[in-house]
């Protein structure tokens, strides 16, 4: 019977009244704020995470894009191609095969 009464005094509230178990509401308050507080903090880690590899695959990406720029540039600037391009628009510019000379 004193099971009974025991789940009975739960059921109805009479053991959230008691003096012992109202001492302990601040401490029951604190670890229900930790606990919403740790999963506060485990969203925003998840969003910061999110956050950082989008931004690590647009770097990589842009890194990319620079890395075939700058291959592109030096290619059209090289001599031969900047002559060829010349010759295709029919300019009569021609490559100088004399080496320049100092003047004294």
């Amino acid at each position: 019977m004193a099971d009974t009464h025991d789940i009975q005094s739960w059921l109805n509230g009479d053991k959230f009244r008691s003096k012992g178990f109202r001492e302990q509401y601040p401490l029951i308050g604190l670890i229900v704020a930790l606990f919403f507080l740790y999963i506060l903090v485990g969203y925003q880690a998840a969003e910061q995470q999110k956050y950082l590899t989008d931004t690590k695959k647009e770097m990589l990406d842009a890194k990319f894009r620079y890395m075939t720029i700058s291959a592109e540039l030096t290619n059209t600037t090289r001599q031969s191609q900047i002559i060829e391009a010349l010759q295709e628009k029919g300019s009569n510019l021609k490559e100088n095969n004399v080496p320049p000379v100092k003047i004294k």
